[in-house]
């Protein structure tokens, strides 16, 4: 079993490190928030003071946060993981979905100290987690991945490899532009459905069973019709807002257009600037019919 330094307890954290224990490992956490670490705490996991501390003994140091700037933060800052005792030894891993010139750059800082780093986003929101269904995205070298797959057998059902570091990342950022897309897409169909005086419970059932049923349309349209709201969050407005920004930058690096990621970045920039930014996803339907309504 491995020692595991787990850096950032949010609900996706929180549910990596419970599984990480329950498969035997031994987890070090930090989080900025101490509250946040009660959970895992009763499960085991040893709270560590600050991510430098959290680090000290450590297999393999893993990191999941809101963005660039809390990566930079945990990685690069006065007490951050590269300020602790790391060694070669060690797999260090980012698990944040982050901009793809952060991430790059983040590599080179780690290796140009003789460390090893693994960018390692994952895909599935925290109830995969719990239920050990992550998709790993991952981008390294093919030895490093090996060492490192019975951890992430802890939390995940499938693992790709893209690449080296900087791969993994920039497909996350592909694959989260297609998904905002398709939530953005949904919350405008619905609201037009609605307008159209449609049964959105059959209209939502009409989606999911046509060509355009992917999972993120049958779940989305149905949350929606059902008019669920006060869940806890699995994927925050702003999340996803924060996300389709990086993807569309990516895009533009690569000198490839993402008109439709630009569009869904408005849409969701709707629900933030409405005030509804910390909600689910699925009540961007609500930002929307306001918006409708000239509220």
């Amino acid at each position: 079993m491995a020692k595991v330094a787990y850096i950032g307890v949010g609900n996706m954290g929180q549910a990596k490190i419970l599984r990480l224990l329950g498969a035997g490992h031994e987890v070090t956490a930090y989080n900025r928030t101490l509250e946040k670490t009660q959970v895992v705490r009763d499960a085991g996991a040893r709270i560590a003071a600050s991510a430098a501390a959290a680090v000290e003994g450590a297999d393999v140091v893993m990191a999941s946060v809101t963005d660039d700037a809390a990566s930079r933060e945990v990685w690069t800052g006065a007490n951050g993981i590269l300020s602790g005792p790391v060694s070669p030894a060690m797999l260090l891993a980012e698990c944040s979905t982050l901009s793809h010139d952060w991430v790059v750059e983040l590599a080179g800082i780690v290796r140009s100290r003789g460390l090893r780093y693994i960018d390692l986003p994952v895909a599935g929101r925290p109830d995969a987690a719990e239920a050990g269904e992550l998709r790993v995205y991952a981008g390294c070298s093919k030895e490093e991945l090996d060492e490192l797959k019975p951890v992430l057998a802890a939390f995940s059902k499938k693992i790709f490899h893209f690449g080296p570091a900087g791969a993994g990342t920039a497909y996350k950022l592909i694959y989260n532009l297609l998904g905002v897309i398709q939530v953005a897409s949904v919350a405008e169909a619905m609201v037009q459905c609605e307008a159209a005086g449609i049964d959105l419970a059959v209209a939502a059932e009409a989606f999911a069973l046509g060509y355009t049923g992917s999972k993120h349309v049958a779940h989305h349209s149905a949350v929606m019709a059902e008019g669920r709201r006060n869940q806890p969050v699995g994927f925050s407005g702003r999340g996803r807002l924060k996300d389709s920004q990086y993807g569309v930058q990516l895009a533009e690096k690569l000198g490839r257009q993402a008109l439709i990621g630009a569009a869904a970045c408005a849409v969701f920039g709707q629900m933030v600037d409405s005030g509804m930014g910390e909600l689910n996803d699925s009540e961007l339907i609500d930002a929307l019919r306001a918006l409708a309504a000239g509220g």
